[in-house]
């Protein structure tokens, strides 16, 4: 593979080679010059926009972009009720089961002794 590689840059170089001889210094330099200048404009607009946003994000009036919604976890997608256990037991559980009891859905940490 490194040597396709290789083989593919040593094509981009003769190619050029052969542009840089048929070509005058006068084109050269105006291909240079567009080169230039689009990488000029590209690194002022890049820091013109990174300027604005750190400002919009000093003054802290982000929208709702960037709004910390906090998850609660009071019913499923269905509306059904959810009974969860404590965060450190299932945490660690080996099983925790998903029962539907009178409409209510909760989780149930299998002991030890219920897995097998």
């Amino acid at each position: 593979m490194w040597l396709l590689v290789a083989a593919g840059w040593g094509v981009f170089a003769a190619w050029w080679v052969i542009v840089l001889q048929r070509e005058t210094l006068r084109s050269f330099g105006v291909a240079l010059g567009l080169l230039g200048a689009t990488l000029a404009a590209s690194a002022i607009g890049m820091t013109l926009w990174t300027r604005h946003n750190i400002r919009i994000a000093l003054k802290g009036k982000r929208g709702k972009s960037s709004l910390y919604i906090p998850m609660v976890f009071e019913r499923d997608t269905l509306g059904r009720p959810l009974e969860l256990p404590a965060q450190d037991l299932a945490r660690t559980a080996p099983e925790v089961r998903v029962v539907l009891r009178g409409g209510v859905k909760a989780y149930l940490i299998a002991d030890g002794e219920e897995l097998w």
